[in-house]
């Protein structure tokens, strides 16, 4: 009987504990903790969106220099096809400064459109994290109403667009091994419609 009373007793006992945690907020710290995580995706957030904004900026500036050897090179070209009445890519290849020129604005027209892609890239990735940031921020508000299983997928969520833009937060890559070089004749065409 005592061992069955002592049993009685403890049960009890715990049950009051729990209602007891329960009652004075020790679920409010499992929402604090969640608060302070939520904090830090914000932050981690902001100097990510940050970073790819300077990379953005520049991205445009090494077009910008890209721009304009292509504007030096684009006149050059055409004033030497129009002297030397080239009519054909050919013709053209005969003549070594308009084969030469075409070969560094094949480059050039190569790295502006990698810039144009990595410009492109960043922006998406600002939007994305924008997006997150509000719901990191909507989350915070509403932080004892949701379970830990949305706050966990959201702070997932966070940390693969994170992971996926934290290589290019620091440094422009650009891998000249894994770029479609444009062609000469391609650079050419260009040229002569003038779609640069």
């Amino acid at each position: 009987m005592t061992c069955f009373f002592k049993h009685e007793f403890l049960s009890g006992l715990l049950g009051v504990a729990l209602m007891f945690s329960f009652a004075c907020g020790v679920m409010p710290v499992s929402a604090d903790t969640k608060k302070v995580e939520l904090e830090q995706k914000i932050a981690d957030i902001e100097l990510l969106y940050q970073q790819l904004h300077d990379r953005t900026e520049q991205a445009r500036s090494i077009r910008s220099g890209l721009e304009g050897q292509r504007d030096l090179l684009i006149p050059e070209i055409q004033v030497l096809i129009k002297s030397l009445d080239v009519q054909s890519y050919q013709q053209g290849q005969q003549h070594l400064r308009i084969k030469y020129n075409v070969e560094l604005l094949s480059v050039i027209f190569t790295y502006m459109d990698a810039l144009q892609a990595k410009i492109n890239l960043y922006h998406s990735g600002r939007d994305r994290l924008a997006y997150l940031r509000q719901l990191v921020e909507d989350d915070i508000k509403m932080i004892s109403t949701l379970n830990d299983l949305k706050i966990d997928a959201l702070t997932t969520q966070i940390s693969l667009v994170i992971n996926r833009f934290l290589p290019d937060a620091h440094i422009i890559q650009v891998d000249p091994e894994k770029l479609q070089m444009i062609s000469e004749r391609e650079t050419w065409q260009r040229v002569i419609q003038k779609k640069y």
